[in-house]
């Protein structure tokens, strides 16, 4: 592996893929590695499920694109979709004891997604996480369970430009801060 900053400056959202297949084991490192993010009370509360069918490519990329966005998903080869597990019960209890209970689940499946998407690209793979769908209409298409709600729909394939884009990001005085 490579510097984890290099990675990170490397690591970009994509738009313009190859109409190439990605190996199944490519994807599967990507979801084990995902696995591994932390989680509170070690919760994990994600289901990752794996898109290449070209049927149900297509429907996914239907419902990505509801607002007149994302059409370039299209030739997407593959889709990873990210879903949050309704709320482990442990957590419940151990949140429970706290006044301003605190919901853990949605970054604990942010840094799961972000794990993800930096497996990718130490894997030469590119993506784009997709926020812009109907969740229920995405759990019926892939008849995941009720009670999970997806949180991304991460495309996933090989660049057709792998130029790599200087990132744009606010002055570091803007956003940290110093005690």
């Amino acid at each position: 592996m490579e510097n984890f900053r290099e990675l990170a400056l490397r690591r970009q959202s994509c738009r313009n893929f190859k109409e190439e297949p990605v190996a199944p084991e490519l994807l599967r490192r990507c979801v084990e590695t995902a696995a591994l993010a932390p989680s509170g009370c070690n919760s994990q509360p994600w289901r990752f499920t794996i898109v290449t069918d070209a049927e149900k490519r297509a429907a996914l990329s239907k419902i990505a694109q509801e607002i007149g966005l994302n059409a370039w998903s299209e030739k997407v080869p593959a889709f990873i979709v990210v879903s949050e597990i309704e709320e482990p019960k442990l957590m419940a209890k151990v949140m429970d004891h706290y006044h301003d209970a605190k919901r853990f689940a949605e970054g604990d499946v942010g840094m799961a997604t972000a794990y993800l998407v930096l497996e990718a690209a130490e894997q030469g793979l590119a993506t784009c996480i997709i926020g812009c769908f109907t969740n229920e209409e995405v759990i019926k298409l892939l008849g995941l369970p009720e009670g999970d709600t997806v949180r991304a729909l991460i495309a996933v394939g090989y660049a057709a430009d792998e130029t790599i884009r200087p990132k744009q990001r606010k002055p570091l005085d803007e956003i940290l801060k110093t005690l």
